[in-house]
């Protein structure tokens, strides 16, 4: 019963947790990541990756132990052929059958057992470093999206910001176009100017949805599913920038990037199945064992002998007399055997053994070990290759990620500076146009321009922050909002 309990425990726990999901309406990011890394095939596929290298190390483990097989027949002979216990012809029917065990130990076989624990070792390893890769850019792939909705929900709180003071103004137009302070162009030129903001409400909605959509996809969720995003309010003075320099991230990302430990595995891998071909050409030693036995329904046990007296008996007669001739009496020694020989005693008086000792030593494989050898090497050199190009491709990902996130927070800045400027000579075109300093085409210029800017201003925060973290990532930090 208590196993029952603890399986019906887990089973609840796990629905619980399924449960949460299904019921949860906000989620940080880093939620976003955990349900993407529990429901991507690609980490799935890696997990099972890791779980392969795992049973092969196993397997070359057990590969040092001594193997050991057992078998047995029983069958029955017809017409003429040979006993298996005396190896004797009979022409009899007779039931037979045998048991057989046998065991061998490689002991040397030029340390391609060993070479090969050590390979498997090497497997195991770089397949958690392939994993956490796997894990990673599932990570950066869920936060660009996470990123992408906080944006598209800042530039529709925007547009919508954009609309309500378009709508404001056409209110108070009307009430002068009315009172016959402003002509009615005035009116129709807002109210174009409403239909155009209510386009971009529109835009920034369909916007919005295609990134929630896109995060979904990445998450492997359904699109069906309620998604709402939160974050902590991320500022760019409080991230400030990277101190390092793009020399500085490198050198720290080559010690903590699984994919360039994994790579570096991928070379050792590749020397110990250099060693490995080398073994092929080293004599082996083995060590083999095997115990046997059989019956046979034709078998008689031996259990001593008898002497019996030969009586005389008539042998001929005498030419011309006709007189019979008898031989003398004799002494005579006669095997005595058992009424029933039992199989298990056969089994017992038929048992043999063997040991063996067996050296294999390669003179001529037909160029099959040396072509073996050769492309060990040419896999040997591609590993390295591999392994150089992929810390190309992380120094210049970095380099990249270091001029774009300094780009961005270039551009953020003189962003600033033009969203602060424009707020101000809004407001007092603003100012001016309520009282007929200025007319509509001016005022509707500025809002633009304004609306425009502070687009501008949100889409480079967003840049800026995640150039900013992907930096961190490269440093061995995980991808936080925080």
């Amino acid at each position: 019963m208590i196993w029952k309990r603890k399986i019906y425990l887990s089973l609840t726990g796990l629905f619980m947790l399924f449960a949460s999901y299904g019921q949860q309406n906000n989620w940080t990011l880093e939620e976003c990541i955990n349900y993407a890394w529990q429901n991507n095939l690609t980490v799935r596929s890696s997990e099972l990756n890791k779980l392969n290298s795992e049973i092969s190390l196993k397997e070359s483990k057990f590969a040092l132990l001594p193997s050991l097989s057992a078998g047995g027949n029983v069958g029955k002979s017809f017409g003429r052929t040979i006993d298996p216990v005396t190896n004797g012809f009979i022409s009899t029917s007779f039931v037979s059958s045998g048991v057989s065990a046998s065991t061998s130990v490689t002991l040397f076989n030029g340390g391609a057992l060993r070479n090969s624990i050590k390979r498997n070792e090497l497997n195991l390893d770089a397949s958690e470093f392939d994993l956490q890769k796997a894990k990673n850019d599932i990570g950066v792939t869920v936060a660009t999206n996470f990123l992408n909705v906080l944006l598209g929900r800042e530039q529709l709180k925007n547009a919508q910001f954009q609309l309500e003071s378009s709508q404001a103004q056409l209110e108070r137009t009307k009430k002068l176009v009315n009172a016959g302070s402003l002509p009615m162009t005035s009116q129709l030129d807002l109210e174009s100017q409403v239909a155009t903001n209510e386009v971009s409400v529109v835009n920034a909605e369909n916007s919005l949805r295609a990134a929630s959509l896109n995060l979904k996809q990445a998450m492997q969720m359904p699109a069906d599913e309620s998604l709402e995003v939160v974050a902590p309010e991320v500022s760019v003075d409080q991230l400030g920038f990277i101190s390092q320099s793009p020399s500085e991230i490198y050198n720290i990302a080559m010690g903590v990037q699984p994919e360039i430990q994994s790579a570096e595995l991928g070379v050792k891998t590749s020397e110990i199945g250099v060693d490995i071909a080398k073994s092929a050409f080293l004599p082996s030693l083995s060590l083999r064992g095997s115990v046997s036995t059989n019956h046979s329904g034709r078998a008689r046990q031996l259990i001593g002998t008898q002497d019996v007296t030969v009586p005389a008996k008539n042998i001929g007669f005498v030419e011309g007399t006709n007189q019979s001739v008898f031989s003398n009496p004799s002494q005579q020694t006669i095997p005595v055997y058992a009424e029933n020989y039992g199989v298990f005693n056969q089994y017992d008086d038929n048992l043999g053994q063997s040991v063996s000792i067996n050296l294999s030593v390669p003179i001529f494989s037909k160029y099959s070990n040396s072509a073996n050898l050769q492309r060990a090497q040419i896999t040997k050199q591609r590993a390295e290759i591999t392994s150089m190009n992929t810390r190309n491709q992380l120094r210049q990902s970095i380099e990249s990620a270091y001029n774009s996130a300094l780009a961005a927070l270039n551009t953020y800045n003189a962003t600033l500076k033009r969203v602060t400027a424009l707020e101000e000579s809004f407001r007092a075109t603003e100012q001016r146009f309520n009282v007929g300093d200025v007319n509509n085409l001016d005022y509707q210029i500025a809002s633009n321009n304004l609306f425009s800017a502070r687009a501008d201003l949100i889409r480079n925060k967003y840049e800026y922050i995640f150039r900013t973290k992907i930096l961190d990532f490269y440093l061995g930090n995980p991808i936080t909002l925080q």
